[in-house]
């Protein structure tokens, strides 16, 4: 259920950086006529040449989409106030660029490519504003790292040759460099009165200090490695790992973890939320703006979060009375907790579990579906260093050096995580969704890069489009089993509380106790789960989890206007493809997109 966040929190930041020194005459979308020469205006090529060198800086630049691209990665993200200053100023000039090119003159598909990459480079613009509102240690924000980048970089970089055993080293020495300026945003946040909260500390001491294992593990150099390189050089890769641990990474960490202690957990704050902070109220409806796509008061999403979860409670009560059950919904939920058939004993038997609910969807997507994706896709478990703070998993793109799509799922303590929902969740994560319109954008050779890479940039789609696509199920029939319903339901009581205690958290002055209280009334999940989801709504990524059902509702909306509009005319292949075939973007963009399309 975290499922994409991770790899979307850090695309958020990916695909809004800048180059560190690039010549921004690069950026002119085309040359200056010669002088008495006529100017013939292309516009399609000039809004592609303007996204292309805007993709190949980033790429230059961003671990993640280095990786994804089958590149080495050579150093961290620029994580510093000056980070988003250039990236702000890149933005600018970037808009100025932009404007001389009229949409009108382009497709429809080039009309959508004009506004995605409009909204994102004015959302980079405004993000600079909110630099201090974003911690950068907290588990999530740790994870897309130091989870996925630093250990696939580093097991994976070839060690063959003295440049390898310098980029390898140059990287190590860069990921201390990357920790100084989370040590340096924590500081600013503090002169401007912003504080992880008290009860926040814990995990965030727990998220660094996996940094370190996370380190020791990858750095530890098999021998096999090792075989085409002189002796010579085996003894400056170990000196020069150990030096960069020992003398720059450990004491980067130390230092971190020393300015979160016992001092700063005194000053800390006791009341969770952006709403605490100074013009936190601003940052919050540009965080929702950003992650839903669509500008949504705060309390209306509160409101129609309350609305959502008593339709699904009398849902679920409706089927505690097809059950036969007398008692009350939290007896219900406590035999459920009680019942063996609903735990794993292992992980290998969590894995099997899903690719079970898989199989059972797999004869019937065909009917649903006219364009699928080449790569195969599977489960696989969290890194150990990960799981303790993340509550499920994520899903995890296909690469040019591992080309299949993976749902990592969390297989630690297993006796507190009940598979009730387990066909929803992999749904959600696999097939039909995450990896149909992860894979199928990346796969679409008539995409721009652009297009290609902003896969992440927008929650509500991807996370609603995941959700719209888990629901599928309920239509395809199988999931009718009581206990399979009930776990949607539940699964849907998950996603719909976030609305609920986002924005309480948030925007409403909800303490955590009374946000983790809604959330144990009105979900099945354990205290510990609550524990670690209400701390990410509140300091980890606030707004982002309001894109889960929010998306979910949206695409739901734009579904029932075409088979209203088509009636027997509609097609659910052709709305599927309308929605997933053109890759992520805003939903309003979709809304219209989609409309279009379902008219040709």
């Amino acid at each position: 259920m975290r499922s994409i966040t991770p790899i979307v929190a850090a695309a958020v930041l990916l695909l809004t950086a800048c180059s560190e020194g690039g010549d921004t005459r690069s950026l002119n979308a085309a040359p200056a006529p010669v002088d008495g020469a006529v100017e013939t205006r292309d516009a399609a090529a000039e809004l592609l040449a303007l996204t292309d060198t805007y993709m190949a800086e980033l790429v230059r630049e961003q671990p993640y989409l280095q990786m994804m691209s089958g590149m080495r990665v050579t150093a961290l993200p620029d994580n510093s106030v000056a980070g988003a200053q250039k990236m702000a100023n890149t933005a600018k000039a970037l808009l100025d660029k932009l404007a001389t090119i009229d949409p009108a003159t382009l497709s429809h598909d080039g009309q959508m490519t004009y506004a995605m990459f409009k909204g994102q480079l004015e959302q980079a613009v405004e993000g600079e504003r909110f630099f201090w509102h974003k911690f950068n240690v907290t588990p999530y924000a740790v994870g897309i790292t130091f989870s996925t980048v630093v250990p696939a970089t580093l097991a994976n970089a070839p060690l063959a040759s003295e440049e390898d055993i310098d980029l390898y080293l140059a990287l190590l020495q860069d990921v201390g460099r990357y920790l100084d300026d989370d040590l340096t945003r924590l500081k600013g946040q503090e002169k401007r009165g912003i504080l992880l909260p008290k009860a926040a500390l814990p995990g965030a001491h727990t998220a660094i200090s996996g940094i370190g294992q996370t380190i020791a593990s990858v750095t530890a150099m098999d021998e096999n490695r090792l075989a085409n390189l002189e002796e010579s050089q085996r003894t400056r890769l170990r000196e020069g790992i150990a030096l960069a641990v020992n003398d720059r990474i450990k004491p980067a960490l130390d230092a971190l973890l020393a300015y979160q202690g016992s001092d700063y957990a005194t000053r800390a704050p006791e009341a969770v939320g952006l709403g605490q902070y100074p013009d936190g109220d601003a940052a919050y409806r540009f965080f929702i703006r950003k992650e839903t796509t669509m500008d949504l008061d705060p309390a209306e999403i509160h409101r129609r979060g309350l609305a959502y979860m008593a339709e699904i409670q009398a849902g679920m009560a409706a089927i505690r009375d097809e059950l036969g059950f007398e008692g009350s919904q939290q007896a219900f939920h406590d035999r459920m907790r009680a019942d063996p058939r609903l735990f794993a004993k292992t992980p290998e038997e969590v894995a099997a579990r899903y690719m079970g609910y898989i199989k059972r969807i797999e004869p019937h997507i065909p009917d649903y579906f006219a364009v699928l994706p080449k790569a195969t896709y599977g489960v696989k478990r969290l890194d150990a260093a990960a799981e303790p703070g993340m509550t499920f998993g994520f899903y995890q793109a296909p690469t040019p050096s591992d080309p299949r799509g993976y749902y990592r799922f969390n297989g630690s303590k297993l006796e507190s995580r009940p598979m009730v929902w387990t066909g929803a969740l992999i749904y959600h994560e696999l097939v039909p969704g995450h990896h149909f319109h992860i894979a199928l954008q990346r796969e679409n050779e008539n995409f721009s890069e652009f297009r290609k890479q902003t896969g992440m940039m927008y929650a509500a789609f991807t996370e609603g489009w995941a959700n719209y696509a888990a629901s599928l199920a309920n239509e395809m029939g199988i999931m009718e089993d009581p206990y399979d319903r009930y776990g949607w339901l539940l699964f849907n009581a998950f996603i719909t509380n976030r609305l609920v205690v986002d924005t309480g958290m948030n925007y409403q002055g909800w303490s955590l106790e009374r946000a983790r209280e809604y959330m144990m009334e009105n979900t099945f999940s354990s205290e510990e789960e609550v524990a670690t989801e209400t701390l990410r709504y509140a300091t980890d990524l606030p707004a982002q989890s309001l894109a889960y059902k929010l998306g979910l509702e949206k695409i739901r909306e734009i579904r029932k206007a075409e088979e209203a509009r088509l009636g027997e005319d509609f097609d659910i292949k052709k709305f599927h493809t309308a929605t997933v075939g053109s890759g992520a973007m805003p939903l309003p963009l979709l809304e219209q997109h989609v409309d279009w399309f379902m008219q040709q």
